[in-house]
């Protein structure tokens, strides 16, 4: 993958980046106040280029070289950066296959690993920033309750047909997707794993996929569950 120089808010750092997109060898990114808050409500760091609208998100390494050395070298540096099992990577790979199950999903433009391995953002994914649209959050609290039940029955029909083509959504809220113009579901957080082949661990993983506490409340896991249970034939 060629190398990048990627400077986040006037500070140099060095990536291998695999493009979908022309960017220069030199990408200045910087924080505006819609990327500080978005890591308001999550562990990602932000970033934006904004002469290409790009989303930039970056991912710690989960451990400090000097407080856990070893667990730091084995998951951060050899599992996640040398081995290909770094965050981004996931990511990029979960948006293919959302994109092959027939979903809408955001445009990834690039994926990449830091140079220096006491770099602790370790990991990158370049997204198209989508500037228009309503998060799924945002939609959901402010909604009746039978706007939140119809678009709850939409996202689990996107669920369905992910299924379908063998995978299931490992972050499965409200505020991993937005609604466009038209009302459309488009998903911008794309974690997926792909399914167990035994009927039961398969379906026991379907219904774990709905939390409550993401879905805010019993209720509405509840009958995402009946929900998945009739169109599946669980």
């Amino acid at each position: 993958m060629p190398l990048y120089r990627v400077s986040l808010n006037g500070v140099t750092r060095w990536y291998y980046l695999r493009t979908r997109f022309p960017f220069p060898s030199h990408i200045a990114l910087q924080q505006p106040e819609t990327t500080q808050d978005m890591e308001a409500v999550g562990s990602s760091r932000f970033f934006l280029d904004t002469a290409s609208n790009t989303l930039f998100k970056l991912v710690a390494d989960k451990h400090a070289v000097h407080r856990e050395p070893f667990r730091w070298w084995i998951r951060d540096i050899l599992e996640k950066r040398l081995l290909g099992g770094f965050d981004g990577l996931k990511e990029w790979q979960s948006n293919a296959r959302i994109r092959q199950a027939g979903l809408r999903a955001i445009e990834c433009r690039g994926v990449g690993v830091a140079l220096n391995p006491f770099n602790p953002l370790g990991s990158l994914l370049a997204m198209e920033h989508l500037d228009e649209g309503e998060s799924g959050a945002d939609y959901f609290r402010r909604e009746s309750e039978e706007a939140r039940l119809a678009f709850l029955q939409s996202m689990c029909d996107d669920a369905v047909a992910l299924i379908h083509h063998g995978y299931y959504h490992r972050d499965f809220h409200y505020g991993n997707l937005l609604l466009d113009d038209a009302g459309e579901i488009v998903w911008i957080d794309t974690h997926v794993k792909r399914l167990p082949q035994d009927a039961h661990q398969r379906r026991q993983t379907i219904i774990a996929m709905l939390s409550p506490t993401k879905l805010q409340g019993e209720r509405y896991r509840a009958f995402a569950e009946a929900y998945l249970i009739r169109q599946l034939a669980l």
